[in-house]
C-alpha cells in the first residue's frame, strides 16, 4: 500500500453547459490480483462530504464506487454501456453508462487515468463526463 497523491479535474456537461471541478487529495494506492485499488475522502469542496471513493483500475476498465452518505457503482469500459443504481439521500435511481475513451497508465507506484463519460436515465442522455486523474506517491522523509 502506498500514500498517494492524487489530483483529479472533472468537467460535466448537460443542457449546453459546463461545470469544471478540481480537486487535489491525500489518497492510498494498492496492488490487487487483477489490477489496482485507489481510495479517498471526498472533501466539502465536491459537496459529498462522508463519502469515500474507490477507484478499481484494470487494464480496460474502471469501477468507481461510492459508499457513505451517498452510495454508486459507475462501471466503465470503453465502447461498452454498463447499467447502475445510484443512491442519493432522496433516493434510487438506474442509470445507463457508456464509456467513450479509457486511458490507463497507472502502476502501483501511480501514473494517469483518462476516462470520458456519458449517463443516461431512461434511455435519454443527461450529462457527459471528461474526467483526468493524477496519482503520485506522498515523498517520504528524509531518514537522519
Amino acid at each position: 500500500m502506498t500514500d498517494v497523491w492524487i489530483s483529479i479535474t472533472g468537467t460535466q456537461s448537460a443542457d449546453g453547459e459546463s461545470d469544471t471541478v478540481e480537486l487535489t487529495t491525500a489518497g492510498r494506492l494498492e496492488q490487487e490480483e487483477d489490477g489496482l485499488l485507489l481510495t479517498y475522502r471526498e472533501s466539502e469542496s465536491t459537496g459529498m462530504e462522508g463519502v469515500v471513493t474507490s477507484l478499481r483500475v484494470r487494464e480496460d476498465e474502471v469501477q468507481l464506487e461510492r459508499s457513505g452518505a451517498m452510495s454508486s457503482l459507475l462501471v466503465l469500459e470503453k465502447g461498452k454501456r454498463h447499467m447502475s443504481c445510484y443512491t442519493t439521500p432522496h433516493g434510487s435511481l438506474m442509470m445507463g453508462v457508456y464509456t467513450n475513451e479509457l486511458r490507463n497508465s497507472m502502476t502501483p507506484l501511480g501514473g494517469e487515468l483518462e476516462f470520458h463519460y456519458t449517463l443516461d436515465i431512461n434511455s435519454c442522455m443527461t450529462s457527459s463526463h471528461d474526467v483526468r486523474v493524477s496519482v503520485r506517491p506522498v515523498p517520504s522523509a528524509p531518514r537522519s
